[in-house]
């Protein structure tokens, strides 16, 4: 009798045990687990997490790679432009976040960025380099000009060396700094007909990033150099105090939730292209689900970018999920990214093919964004040039992200950036031109975790989760290993009864 009271005892306790230890793994283990890294990766005041997001402890690497045209005075004469990719040109590229305002979840801020070339990293190229291009603000001035300003070209035509003295010409050679930061000068103490040239192109370069106007009234070209003197504008994003699932999340951006230059000036309506979505791509919500995409903006080309989960990876030993941007984020399907402004090679409704995108009410200039190497672009735009060699591993936009705390551990943004040369009205070097989108250069701004920081992750978080995977399928065990205990003590009683 007493083996058959201790049998059912053991198995009403190992019963009990096993219940109780289900609950409290899967119920409020968790759920103290998502608290914890709740509370290491919100934008609390006074924390280590708020710290480094105003001031980012590492610098990343932006690196930049510039397309030398090999065959200029073919290309003059209606040739199709070579292209000699030249670098990489690294820098090192330091972010920090000025704080404006904090309002209960919401913290406003600009962000700041500094470049400091990496001889090292860049050898053998140096920043003295000297490339030849496609001159961009040669072709960016007239392009608009013969936009908006069709019946002065005559006289732009006629003060054209007033305007861009040695730089008077749709092909030129410059050092890779000049072209990135230090510029090119136009409108320098111009005289007679290009003082009034020079007038027409201070109304273009007031809606112009890119152009700069100097205390003497000249103007100064440069890919790169607005980014370092100016800050950008507000961004009102959520610090996850609230919901955690909301932090990084950006309200509006210099006032507004929207992109404005995706406007359609017809209907004046919202559009999905205008929606400001995602966070600035330096913080992310914790507990990813790979099922839902991410979102950054990136405000160098006005928009926010989308990306998909492609598959599970890993870094320095971290479990991490990749995310990618591959041919539909360019792939102009949305129709409200068709500006139908730029010329060049289009489609039969003026917009540009699949793989490109038009900058114009972006950056003011008739630019066009694309993959590095025309990656995922229609092949009438790859075979305009000659020297593309397009490769996704080395050329798509991806993000590798911790799953439990939406840290990014590796990544890369890139871009690059072309500009169609093409015959212009009443511009006559222009006329021999070859219609063609000729690349400028391309860009890579990439972040790998480093080591100390690697260190810290795992030691701080992922290491107690790792002891947690272990402790409950033990205690779990160990419960089911004491009901099992009384079944056999009840079924050993019942037969010694018998």
């Amino acid at each position: 009798m007493c083996g058959i009271i201790g049998g059912v005892s053991t198995l009403v306790v190992g019963s009990v045990l096993v219940v109780a230890s289900s609950v409290i793994s899967f119920v409020f283990v968790p759920n103290i687990i998502r608290n914890i890294i709740a509370g290491e990766v919100t934008l609390l005041d006074d924390t280590i997490q708020m710290e480094r997001f105003k001031e980012v402890p590492f610098p990343m690497n932006f690196t930049v790679r510039v397309f030398n045209m090999t065959n200029p005075a073919q290309v003059l004469t209606g040739g199709v432009p070579v292209m000699q990719e030249i670098g990489p040109y690294v820098y090192r590229l330091y972010q920090t976040r000025e704080i404006l305002e904090k309002d209960g979840d919401v913290v406003v801020y600009k962000m700041h960025e500094h470049f400091e070339f990496d001889a090292d990293l860049s050898y053998p190229y140096q920043e003295d380099d000297l490339v030849t291009i496609i001159n961009v603000p040669f072709h960016a001035v007239i392009q608009v000009a013969e936009s908006l300003f069709p019946y002065l070209m005559s006289l732009l035509q006629m003060a054209m060396d007033e305007v861009f003295k040695e730089f008077n010409t749709p092909i030129t050679t410059i050092r890779v700094r000049d072209l990135l930061f230090d510029g090119i000068t136009m409108c320098k103490n111009p005289t007679g007909l290009g003082i009034i040239a020079c007038s027409i192109i201070r109304d273009i370069a007031d809606n112009a990033q890119n152009i700069e106007e100097k205390p003497d009234g000249s103007l100064v070209f440069s890919i790169l150099n607005y980014k370092q003197q100016l800050p950008s504008q507000e961004y009102r994003v959520q610090r996850g105090l609230n919901d955690p699932a909301d932090l990084g999340r950006i309200l509006s951006y210099a006032g507004s939730p929207f992109f404005p230059q995706w406007l359609n000036l017809t209907t004046r309506e919202p559009n999905v292209c205008m929606e400001v979505n995602g966070t600035d791509a330096g913080i992310f919500a914790p507990f990813v689900e790979t099922e839902r995409s991410i979102y950054a903006i990136n405000t160098d080309i006005c928009r926010s970018v989308e990306l998909r989960y492609e598959r599970d990876s890993e870094y320095e030993g971290i479990p991490t999920v990749r995310f990618a941007a591959n041919e539909w984020l360019l792939d102009n399907d949305d129709g409200c990214f068709c500006l139908n402004v730029t010329r060049g090679i289009n489609r039969d409704d003026g917009c540009l093919l699949r793989g490109a995108m038009e900058l114009y009410t972006c950056v003011g200039a008739f630019l066009i964004m694309s993959y590095p190497h025309f990656l995922f672009a229609d092949v009438r735009y790859r075979d305009s040039v000659l020297g593309m060699h397009p490769n996704e591993e080395n050329h798509k936009i991806f993000i590798e992200l911790e799953p439990n705390t939406g840290t990014p551990i590796r990544g890369a943004k890139r871009a690059q950036f072309n500009i169609f040369s093409r015959p212009v009205r009443n511009i006559p070097v222009t006329q021999n031109l070859r219609t063609a989108i000729v690349p400028i250069l391309w860009i890579e701004e990439a972040i790998d975790l480093p080591h100390e920081f690697v260190d810290e992750l795992t030691e701080r978080l992922l290491s107690s989760l790792q002891l947690v995977d272990i402790f409950i399928p033990v205690l779990i065990a160990a419960c089911v290993m004491v009901l099992v205990v009384g079944v056999a003590l009840t079924a050993r009683a019942r037969l010694y009864r018998k």
